[in-house]
């Protein structure tokens, strides 16, 4: 079974609550007339205090067996959590201590390599499948292509007067094709950069690909 959670204590009595309290927490007409227009949920107090001479001119209160009803619903029918309390004397214990920086070196210090080129914001970025080489787009409609090791320009490209959203490489290594999405119009460029054999059959797959759309736009 679990923990038992022992139940909320009620309030302590006010001086509003004594027989006979001071002048200063009984209600004049006015005060009274405000307490009874407002809304039960809404009030401080839920009794009006009262001045008896002797405790024992004091009359049964009206809603107390109301109130030890409400109190018994309210205890059977609310959930309670258990809330573990801790002191902690010196807050900066809650914050977990960092490694030092020495500890974490080796880690880049310094740039090593910078490729520039561009003059306006890059929006695309991609890596040929061999790793070699690094095609870039900005917002001038340049396309460039750089060498990864030595940051050198091997290509660069013009398109229309458009952003260049989004740049592919073609993930077959055999064949060197760099697609280019230029808003509505994708570009397909063959830079030639993989050597003799990949760029023959980078010329055979586009022309082919070349007659097919041919004979199918015929067809259509």
């Amino acid at each position: 079974m679990p923990k038992p959670i022992t139940a909320p204590k009620r309030d302590l009595p006010g001086h509003g609550e004594s027989y006979n309290p001071a002048e200063e927490y009984l209600f004049d007409d006015k005060e009274k007339a405000e307490w009874e227009e407002e809304d039960e949920d809404e009030r401080e107090q839920n009794f009006v205090p009262q001045s008896f001479d002797a405790l024992r001119k004091v009359p049964i209160y009206e809603n107390l067996m109301k109130e030890h009803f409400e109190r018994c619903l309210d205890l059977y029918m609310c959930p309670r959590l258990f809330k573990k309390k801790v002191n902690i004397s010196d807050p900066s214990k809650l914050i977990p201590e960092l490694p030092s920086p020495n500890d974490l070196k080796p880690f880049p210090n310094r740039v090593s390599i910078d490729y520039t080129f561009h003059t306006s914001c890059v929006r695309s970025l991609a890596i040929s499948p061999n790793g070699l080489w690094l095609a870039s787009g900005d917002e001038d409609s340049n396309v460039v292509i750089f060498n990864v090791k030595t940051a050198r320009v091997a290509r660069k490209y013009k398109l229309a007067n458009k952003v260049v959203d989004c740049l592919a490489w073609c993930p077959d290594q055999t064949k060197c094709l760099l697609a280019a999405a230029n808003e509505e119009t994708v570009h397909i460029i063959a830079p030639a950069l993989y050597g003799k054999e990949s760029n023959q059959s980078t010329k055979e797959t586009l022309a082919t690909s070349a007659s097919t759309y041919a004979v199918e736009a015929a067809a259509a």
